[in-house]
């Protein structure tokens, strides 16, 4: 886990620091410059490129992970391992293009009346779905090599350096809407070129196959998996992104823009799982390639652990401040304070699973997380539709929580029965515990009438109480030793 910890920490360093610089966009632009129509546009695009690029990558990111510990050889370039997602991904991208002019029409004619500003900016799909397909790849390729550091800092600040730069710009009316959203499509689109010229630097980018080094029982393995890997990526995103395109589609832009804010809060929550999980995917897949077993089983327990106990404390930190938090946002937004609370729970879901996802992706029963994730698919798409129209955007985060459990229960049962493997214990109960007594005094301290200051205050004291007790019954041995170093070096 000594990698994993390492990596992972830094990787969280800059994803709290990214999360920062968003929240700070996110204050700015909601509250002074966009309407929820706007943000809505903004966010819709985001997601649905998403979506495309991942199905115009043909599952190589998915392969990339699994595949990789086959080819690796720093010396011969990794027998150039990385000259098939990049072509996969170019073929993939060819064929949305023929499908985005095919179906152009009847898309913007379905979204002219309630969301006229998405039908009129629908071009700006193709450069972001090239560019998220290319992304994913060499995101993947970097995880596989152990720099998973770059995809983040690269992601999470710079990108969000640049959006806040034009949203300066835009507020000082140097700039036009249009451009506004020109530079906020740009700057998602530089993240794969920038992500190319890292790799390129630290001489990681070869594009050259290795003639006759791809065997056809190798070619075809390569070809198995992507093809899981379509369905299985896209159901993953589908069920992270769905929410927000139904929510457009039933109730409008304005409340797409709504939900997605209140979600972006409650998705902080995820960062340190997002971190650990880069990394120790890698760590798990070269640990099916060895057969050694006992580090999986340890990897598994480890993260369920950790994210568990830094999901807990966030959850508690926004549920405990979430009237500071939702004063600071304009009154259209007050409904998203129950969707900030159920998108934390249902996050919280997931990462109390740990790293089961990575466990069965990598290993010879791949196959059942496709069908899982399809399954969860038809799940979250039946939810969403019903509670939707019935309680609105409550609705969709709802139906979310339902997903996550559902879906994370069916892997962890799937890993108990094929591996031997279950990573719950005592101590999961001790940090509840914990939680319980810290939230409680947290929750007593009065609001001091300036929510910057009550948020400060109210967080401070559950931090400090949480930390201090988690720390003192030694729960989390990985958790505590991080608490060292940190103590030892503030002495220094």
């Amino acid at each position: 886990m000594g990698i994993v910890i390492k990596q992972a920490t830094t990787t969280a360093i800059y994803s709290y620091i990214g999360a920062l610089l968003g929240f700070a966009t996110v204050w700015f632009v909601n509250r002074t410059l966009l309407t929820p129509e706007e943000n809505g546009l903004i966010n819709l695009l985001i997601s649905i490129s998403i979506i495309t690029g991942s199905l115009s990558n043909l599952g190589t990111a998915g392969m990339v992970i699994r595949m990789f510990p086959h080819f690796r050889n720093t010396d011969k370039g990794h027998n150039g391992f990385l000259f098939y997602p990049f072509v996969f991904s170019l073929i993939g991208f060819v064929l949305f293009v023929g499908l985005y002019f095919v179906f152009q029409e009847e898309l913007a004619a379905r979204n002219m009346a309630k969301s006229r500003l998405f039908a009129d900016n629908l071009y700006y799909l193709l450069p972001l779905t090239l560019c998220w397909a290319l992304f994913y790849v060499f995101d993947a390729y970097s995880r596989s090599i152990y720099k998973s550091v770059a995809g983040v800092v690269i992601k999470e600040v710079v990108l969000r350096v640049i959006i806040l730069i034009a949203a300066y710009f835009y507020a000082q009316r140097l700039i036009s809407f249009d451009t506004f959203l020109l530079i906020y499509c740009a700057s998602f689109c530089s993240i794969a070129l920038l992500m190319a010229v890292y790799l390129y630097v630290i001489g990681e980018i070869d594009l050259r196959p290795v003639k006759g080094f791809v065997t056809k029982s190798l070619r075809k393995e390569m070809i198995y998996v992507a093809a899981f890997s379509i369905v299985t990526g896209l159901s993953s995103l589908l069920i992270s992104s769905i929410d927000k395109i139904i929510v457009n589609d039933k109730l409008g832009l304005a409340a797409a823009g709504v939900f997605a804010i209140a979600t972006y809060f409650g998705s902080v929550i995820q960062i340190p799982a997002r971190s650990i999980l880069r990394v120790s995917t890698s760590v798990i897949a070269d640990s099916w390639r060895s057969g050694d077993l006992e580090n999986i089983k340890n990897v598994y327990h480890k993260t369920c652990l950790n994210q568990f106990i830094i999901g807990v404390l966030f959850l508690m930190g926004i549920w405990v401040n979430i009237d500071a938090v939702m004063s600071l946002l304009p009154p259209e937004y007050a409904e998203g304070k129950y969707v900030i609370i159920l998108m934390s729970l249902g996050y919280l879901i997931d990462m109390a699973t740990g790293a089961n996802g990575a466990i069965i992706a990598t290993s010879k029963y791949f196959r059942y997380d496709t069908y899982f994730m399809f399954l969860l698919l038809v799940v979250t798409f039946a939810t969403n539709m019903i509670l939707i129209p019935i309680y609105g955007i409550v609705g969709a985060a709802f139906a979310s929580c339902i997903t996550y459990f559902i879906f994370n229960f069916l892997r962890y049962l799937f890993i108990w029965k094929k591996f031997g493997m279950q990573p719950y214990n005592l101590d999961f109960l001790k940090v509840i515990f914990i939680a319980g007594i810290s939230f409680f005094c947290a929750y007593l301290v009065p609001q001091t009438g300036n929510a910057y200051l009550s948020i400060f205050i109210k967080g401070g004291v559950l931090s400090i109480l949480f930390v201090a007790m988690i720390y003192r019954s030694n729960v989390a041995i990985d958790f505590s030793r991080l608490i060292d170093k940190v103590m030892q070096r503030i002495r220094l």
